[in-house]
């Protein structure tokens, strides 16, 4: 780090195996969350597993702020896991995998269900719109950077997929707010 804060350039952050080793226990649920929305609970650590092993073998292109990049990676492992499934085992895992989420929370059972139903009902690129922003909590300009697009762009899609979602709702007011991350292998 220099004087004024930021790093030298041409120096990760993340460069030695202390700060890696931090940057991992700060970063690996979120990554973790991400993985297990996407993949059943055996195949998410494996997953978690290769993008921190991605991560080290790159940590000199690993930004200062490394969630989002760290998302990408793991969105591209998981596309070379899942281009050997068939689109409805993805589907049907990545749905139960928020099923199980949304039990964790306090609201109406029902709510919950029209809920999951609505959210079922939107497209692959809506879904994961919504998720990048209100699950994984990266803000738009970020998810923008993990979709490969222009934050505008970005707040354009967020803006349809969120109205898209509250037509699937039937305009039924939900009470629902996100669970905390998940843990483990606790789903």
């Amino acid at each position: 780090m220099i004087a004024g804060g930021g790093a030298l350039p041409g120096v990760s952050t993340y460069s030695t195996e202390p700060a890696f080793g931090a940057m991992f226990e700060a970063t690996s649920a979120r990554v973790y969350a991400y993985a297990r929305r996407h993949a059943d609970a055996d195949t998410a650590p494996d997953v978690v597993a290769e993008v921190y092993l991605i991560a080290w073998k790159r940590r000199d292109k690993v930004p200062d702020e490394p969630v989002p990049w760290l998302i990408v990676t793991a969105r591209n492992v998981l596309h070379r896991h899942w281009r050997t499934r068939s689109r409805q085992q993805r589907l049907a895992t990545e749905l139960a995998g928020i099923e199980a989420l949304a039990t964790a929370s306090s609201a109406d059972g029902d709510d919950r269900q029209a809920l999951v139903t609505a959210f079922s009902r939107l497209s692959e690129a809506d879904r994961e719109t919504l998720l990048l922003v209100g699950w994984d909590g990266l803000t738009p300009q970020q998810a923008a950077g993990v979709v490969g697009c222009s934050p505008n762009t970005f707040a354009a899609r967020l803006s349809r997929a969120r109205r898209r979602l509250t037509d699937q709702t039937e305009g039924r007011a939900t009470t629902l707010r996100a669970a905390p991350l998940p843990q483990g292998d606790s789903l």
